[in-house]
């Protein structure tokens, strides 16, 4: 089982790799106050990374939201 789960990943590892080394064009990201002109391989890991933080933050944030609402609720009772 160890060994379909790491070359399950190093599939998409490679996958990743080829895709990245085939979209390497410059974009122009306009943000608000200026723009910025990068490869668009690393604009999209730039942005999967941001959303894997909002992801794993929401997540820690509700449960730890949740955690206090149960303590609180079993201190009133």
């Amino acid at each position: 089982m160890r060994l379909l789960i790491l070359l399950f990943f190093a599939l998409i590892f490679v996958i990743a790799l080829v895709f990245s080394l085939r979209n390497f064009q410059l974009v122009e990201i306009d943000l608000i106050a200026f723009s910025v002109s990068l490869p668009l391989a690393v604009a999209l890991t730039i942005e999967l990374i941001a959303g894997i933080f909002l992801g794993v933050f929401a997540t820690l944030y509700h449960t730890r939201m949740k955690q206090i609402l149960r303590k609180t609720s079993a201190t009133k009772k």
